[in-house]
């Protein structure tokens, strides 16, 4: 049986969690309305590459967490850090090791949970805007990986029709 201070500490820490997702659906619903908005001055094409521009830079900072174990050619250090580093102890993404390969030069991320397509798809978007939206979201993890030195291919991804997960598969550079 918990003791009260346990208790109450739970309770702080599920609060926490909650107001963090509320914070990511936030920042999700926050993409439609940019994008709509750009997208009525410029186009559909040209709003949909200023968004990924600025969401990549962003990704650029992000990757130096990384960079030192990317550098050293450590792609299960890189993994990780991505799984230890996931907001909410991972409860958010929930991100994993899909594969590691034996030389070690290539790994596959998953992510099986999106706080952000859940937001979208809760408030109505369509199939489509989800998808685009989520194309627009993923700069940052390519920015994220090329600051770390890293080459990305996305395998997958949830918001597409029939997928369940995201995979991100990273290699070292060579040259």
């Amino acid at each position: 049986m918990p003791t009260p201070r346990e208790q109450e500490l739970e309770a702080a820490l599920e609060k926490s969690r909650a107001e963090t997702r509320a914070s990511f659906e936030n920042r999700a619903l926050m993409y439609p309305y940019l994008y709509d908005e750009l997208e009525t001055e410029m186009g559909a094409q040209r709003a949909t590459e200023l968004m990924k521009r600025a969401i990549f830079r962003r990704g650029l900072e992000v990757g130096q967490k990384y960079r030192e174990a990317a550098q050293a050619g450590d792609l299960a250090e890189v993994a990780r850090l991505f799984v230890d580093g996931s907001p909410a102890g991972g409860a958010f993404f929930e991100p994993g090791v899909e594969e590691l390969s034996p030389q070690g030069d290539t790994v596959v991320l998953r992510m099986v949970s999106c706080p952000l397509k859940d937001a979208w798809r809760t408030a109505g978007y369509s199939a489509e805007k989800v998808d685009l939206l989520c194309e627009i979201a993923a700069a940052v993890d390519e920015g994220t990986f090329e600051g770390a030195g890293l080459d990305l291919t996305f395998l997958d991804r949830q918001a597409c029709p029939g997928s369940e997960k995201c995979l991100l598969e990273l290699r070292t550079r060579q040259g």
